[in-house]
């Protein structure tokens, strides 16, 4: 647990290192780094890992960045390492006291960051997470989030019009990644973001959980608010997009939690969802995702050893075990 105070002054606020992972990304980091350029908060830096695109997104974003007056620093790596390990090198670049996470398809509101700045000032907040629209700006994409037995990742208020239903912060299982702030010191704690999560999907779940077993807090900050183009570079409901869902959504489980969850709640639900969903639509890259953490397997024991060792805590097993 921690054990810092972070109540920071009005006069000497933290310093907000704003990190990006590009892939590919030309079509949406103008008007994320416009939205960027306009947050009320500072200081701010901005910090920019390319993950071996192809469009320019990095020449792109340095220009865009400069030309807004952003401090900024690009980094382009010769080939795509995924969201991860991508943003690990954005931190290890960064200088702040606070992390920001965000997605180059999303644009932030004015005032999203003192938000989850003040959330973080929580000596025991180790996250704090947005309210994420569609790019409507009045549906709702994500008010926090919540795990499955079988690990499916599900979120607050998908889908509704946003009505102030989901106006008081409250902790969570888990935030999305295409938005979320970490406190510095929580990040290095918790060993950083797994890059066994390659290329992306359940990285940000990971930490959440983590963080929750050593005694901190997950916050959704409903004022910090977002909106989010999704999916914008594996594609949502397609063989790939479901593929890499269902492969690290398996490999989050078969790491996080007890053997006799697995066995006695992940199991049963699984062949319980196994029977609602449309076999055609999921049948392949399902099937693929469960042969590829066959054979990944040692490497998966392996990380679920490490981590219980860096954590010395607890399993947390709080997953919902019904479906609505």
């Amino acid at each position: 647990m921690s054990g810092t105070a972070r109540r920071w002054p009005e006069e000497a606020r933290p310093l907000v290192s704003i990190l990006i992972v590009l892939f590919n990304s030309s079509e949406h980091i103008e008007p994320c780094l416009d939205s960027v350029a306009a947050l009320h908060y500072k200081p701010i830096e901005l910090i920019m890992v390319d993950n071996g695109s192809s469009d320019g997104s990095a020449r792109l974003a340095g220009e865009c960045a400069r030309g807004r007056g952003l401090d900024c620093v690009v980094r382009e790596l010769p080939r795509n390492r995924g969201f991860a390990a991508a943003n690990n090198e954005a931190f290890s670049l960064a200088r702040g006291e606070v992390l920001l996470l965000l997605n180059p398809d999303t644009e932030v509101y004015r005032d999203m960051l003192d938000e989850l700045v003040e959330a973080l000032a929580d000596p025991q907040v180790a996250v704090s997470g947005c309210k994420v629209y569609y790019p409507d700006g009045i549906t709702l994409q994500h008010t926090g989030g919540y795990v499955r037995d079988n690990g499916l990742t599900m979120h607050y208020g998908v889908n509704q019009a946003d009505a102030g239903q989901f106006e008081e912060p409250r902790d969570v299982q888990y935030v999305t990644g295409a938005c979320m702030a970490v406190a510095r010191d929580a990040f290095a704690r918790l060993g950083a973001l797994d890059p066994g999560y390659h290329p992306a999907y359940f990285e940000e779940t990971d930490l959440c959980l983590s963080a929750r077993r050593i005694g901190m807090r997950v916050v959704y900050t409903p004022g910090a608010r977002v909106v989010h183009h999704e999916a914008t570079t594996t594609g949502k409901f397609t063989e790939r997009y479901y593929y890499l869902y269902h492969k690290n959504r398996i490999r989050f489980l078969l790491k996080n939690f007890s053997y006799d969850f697995l066995l006695n709640r992940a199991l049963p639900m699984e062949q319980e969802w196994l029977g609602m969903i449309t076999p055609w639509e999921q049948a392949v890259p399902l099937n693929k995702a469960y042969l590829v953490n066959i054979v990944n397997l040692p490497r998966t024991l392996l990380a679920r050893r490490r981590n219980n060792r860096r954590l010395k805590a607890p399993y947390i097993e709080d997953t919902v075990s019904h479906f609505e």
